[in-house]
């Protein structure tokens, strides 16, 4: 990887070449520990990126930021407790400093709005290349906006594509059985005991919901699955 002349700047080593610090501190928030360690793994033969921190949902990584510093962090969007679009306006808020790039597998055009809208400098997916990836993380690390290639025709998708059509995201069965119970009423201890699923998961399938379909709370999501026949 090509080195840059450096400089020290304000507290950083900075790089005259491209604007970067030298070594990005990253922090890395996701529910699956195997691909944190994979991306930990992945990042050890870049010398311009040091890993400095994990979490496995929204909260617990503000209250790592609350202690520590990071210069970018990787924010999935599916998580338990705090769940990304909710984490990184939190952030944003509390620590305006750092650069949140959502890594997720979510493509859909609603999650990418509401990840920027709320400050992410950047939204890329699961599935991306590594050279992508470190490309990502130095593109925000530079106060720049980054959209994987993917995530920006998801985005042009939305607007070429016949309406209402491009309104309604796609949703997954388990959702779809989870909206069902929603709109019949039931309370999530209530949805978790008849899917046999935590309370925590019936949880974090409704905050999915509410941000997938860009609604605030369960009554605009009943509302919305009763006016578009979500469930029909």
């Amino acid at each position: 990887m090509h080195r840059a002349k450096a400089v020290f700047f304000q507290g950083k080593n900075v790089s005259l070449e491209q604007g970067l610090p030298c070594m990005i501190r990253l922090f890395i928030a996701d529910d699956h520990l195997l691909f944190i360690e994979g991306l930990k793994l992945l990042f050890q033969s870049e010398a311009s990126i040091m890993c400095v921190g994990e979490a496995n949902n929204g909260q617990a990584a503000l209250q790592w930021l609350a202690k520590n510093t990071a210069d970018v962090i990787l924010l999935d969007i599916d998580m338990p407790v705090m769940n990304g679009i909710e984490a990184c306006q939190e952030i944003k808020k509390r620590f305006p400093e750092v650069r949140v790039l959502a890594l997720t597998m979510y493509n859909q055009p609603s999650f990418i709005r509401q990840m920027m809208k709320n400050g992410a400098a950047g939204y890329i997916l699961k599935n991306a290349a590594k050279e992508e990836l470190l490309e990502a993380i130095q593109t925000v690390a530079r106060g720049e906006i980054f959209l994987s290639k993917k995530a920006s025709e998801s985005l042009v998708h939305e607007f070429t594509r016949p309406q209402p059509s491009a309104f309604i995201p796609a949703i997954t069965n388990r959702e779809k059985e989870v909206l069902q119970l929603i709109v019949d009423g039931y309370t999530t201890p209530e949805i978790a005991a008849q899917l046999f699923i935590s309370p925590n998961t019936a949880e974090t399938h409704r905050r999915n919901l509410l941000a997938k379909l860009g609604v605030r709370n369960t009554a605009e999501l009943v509302r919305l699955t009763l006016e578009k026949g979500l469930l029909s």
